[in-house]
């Protein structure tokens, strides 16, 4: 069975708070982020503790023999009912294998298992080829840019 079929997401937890700043503060994930400063812990756990409280956020690891990465779902209040964002982080050490995909697939299985979601949208920083592409091959569409980043969007009616 190949990773991508072994892949599952769960809901983070403040247990988590280590493992998901050291994602979040590696160099490359920091390149295409809006915030590109590195994040002291206590700061980290602040933020952390402030999403698990949250309605309007979902945050997942993925896990396949292990932690893989972590999707989250933020709800837009200035966006057309269920509009959520979607970020997605794969671990350092697990780039290269192909697994953004799939976890972007199941946060967003998960996301429509929780929430009346109808539409999804990613803000990619317009340099970021990979991650371009990962948003354009999971039906996501659109040009429109805020500064750096362009804005895609996936509607979720239909899938």
């Amino acid at each position: 069975m190949d990773t991508e079929a072994r892949l599952s997401v769960r809901e983070a937890g403040v247990r988590d708070a280590e493992l998901l700043l050291s994602w979040r503060n590696d160099p490359e994930t920091r390149r295409w982020s809006r915030a590109s400063e590195v994040v002291p812990l206590a700061d980290h756990v602040r933020w952390l503790e402030s999403v698990l409280a949250s309605a309007d956020r979902l945050l997942f690891v993925a896990e396949a023999d292990g932690p893989v990465g972590t999707v989250r779902f933020d709800l837009v209040s200035d966006a057309p009912e269920g509009t959520w964002e979607v970020s997605i982080t794969v671990a350092p050490e697990c780039r290269g294998r192909g697994l953004a995909g799939a976890i972007l697939a199941a946060g967003e299985c998960e996301l429509r298992r929780r929430q009346s979601a109808r539409c999804v949208l990613a803000s990619v920083h317009e340099d970021n080829s990979a991650s371009v592409a990962l948003f354009r091959k999971a039906g996501y569409t659109g040009t429109e840019t805020a500064g750096p980043f362009r804005v895609l969007t996936k509607p979720l009616e239909n899938a």
